[in-house]
């Protein structure tokens, strides 16, 4: 009894739940109700109340600004901190409230909110971009190193899941390494990638664009591609093993179960630690600072401040961080052409996050980038790139996930998301 009388524990307590609350309110809001809001929650139930309807969606985003602003508000560092120590780091903190500030406004195009809670953040001084102690001469070490043991514990991270990677190998690697080869990266995500002296692809001409397009190993890329994907005739990324998606005496072979269909595989996040147990423990960040820098710039450059110098300042680290140089303010000298770098330097920094469906309903590019047929690697005994499968995701119907249908049954005052 003396413990649950104790005012500062009760605070706490209330606090971490109030955050936890905003965090669920937000998945839901995100998923199931876009454009349409969803019911807010914010007391028990009696069985007469349970069939709710839906609220608005700037009630929602009320709410759960609300919410994160209550705890933001504790003054005691000591009931409710900053950020918990390493042994807890993992507990809701007012920097956790701050990132979900910071994304959900950053989705409903609220710039200002969510550029102020990306700025404490980044005043805070807690954060820091991860970079390798060990020496090297690979430019993408410190990229590929944040994804896997030993980078494991930095300062970069905000929230993540503990052993959210658990089973990280079996999922991506193929049949001959003890997994599913259920990852296949596409051909977009690869051609986002630019030179290795900050090109893309697209500005080449178009017989060199072409080996780059068959040929990913023709010449050096952003290092961020070789950390995140295993390439066609890779031999170097793990120990006495090459990737052989076009061998058709390989166990890789594109159309075999369990190997890639697109003729590449998932390497971010692959440690040959996990490769004996085809498991692994890995954590799984969440949130982390380079996302903060991301949607600062996002803020800045969205609300006409795109001259902005944290601009250039915070494309260049994280582009420096994984050994690219920095941006070429030649080419890239209008707002729309600012964005177009950091919409791109987005998805190659969190790709394979869980950020891109995000970006795809904040930039309403949907019906652009999720329509048509989609491919895969260049596949040398058709001469053709691989054909995965044609898509036809409409939006606004895909901005939100259909509720399941027993949801819809049981509750007269529920209805399907906006297209569904």
């Amino acid at each position: 009894d003396a413990y649950f009388a104790d005012e500062r524990e009760r605070t706490r307590m209330k606090a971490e739940a109030k955050v936890w609350r905003a965090w669920y309110h937000i998945r839901l809001l995100n998923w199931y109700g876009r454009n349409d809001g969803i019911p807010i929650v914010e007391e028990s139930l009696l069985p007469a109340d349970i069939y709710k309807s839906r609220n608005t969606v700037d009630e929602c985003l009320e709410f759960i600004n609300r919410e994160l602003d209550e705890v933001l508000s504790i003054t005691d560092k000591d009931v409710f901190p900053f950020l918990w120590d390493e042994g807890r780091r993992e507990r809701m903190s007012k920097a956790t409230a701050l990132a979900l500030k910071m994304d959900i406004n950053l989705q409903f195009h609220q710039y200002d909110i969510a550029k102020d809670a990306a700025k404490k953040l980044i005043d805070s001084g807690s954060f820091a971009l991860y970079y390798s102690s060990s020496e090297s001469n690979d430019p993408g070490k410190s990229y590929r190193d944040l994804f896997c043991y030993t980078g494991e514990q930095n300062k970069e991270r905000i929230m993540f899941k503990s052993n959210g990677l658990d089973n990280i190998w079996f999922r991506n690697m193929s049949t001959i390494l003890g997994g599913q080869g259920v990852s296949a990266p596409l051909k977009s995500l690869l051609d986002t990638y630019e030179t290795i002296d900050g090109k893309t692809i697209q500005s080449l001409s178009a017989s060199e664009r072409e080996q780059y397009e068959k040929d990913p190993l023709y010449k050096p890329r952003d290092p961020r591609l070789y950390a995140t994907i295993l390439l066609p005739n890779d031999n170097t990324s793990i120990s006495n093993y090459t990737f052989e998606p076009f061998n058709p005496n390989s166990s890789d072979y594109v159309g075999k179960s369990g190997a890639s269909r697109s003729g590449y595989l998932v390497k971010k996040y692959i440690d040959e630690q996990d490769r004996a147990s085809a498991g692994g423990s890995l954590d799984f960040m969440i949130y982390r600072y380079a996302e903060v820098l991301l949607d600062y710039v996002e803020c800045l450059v969205e609300t006409g401040d795109w001259q902005n110098p944290d601009v250039e300042k915070y494309i260049n680290m994280i582009r420096n961080r994984a050994g690219m140089p920095n941006m070429d303010k030649s080419v890239y000298n209008t707002q729309e052409k600012v964005r177009e770098l950091y919409r791109r330097e987005r998805r190659v920094e969190l790709c394979f996050e869980g950020k891109r469906y995000d970006d795809i309903r904040r930039w309403n590019i949907g019906n652009e980038v999720m329509k048509g047929t989609i491919y895969g690697a260049w596949n040398p005994n058709d001469n053709s790139f691989v054909t995965i499968e044609t898509r036809n995701c409409v939006f606004p119907k895909y901005d939100s996930w259909p509720l399941p249908q027993t949801e819809v049954t049981s509750n007269p005052n529920i209805s399907q998301p906006t297209g569904w």
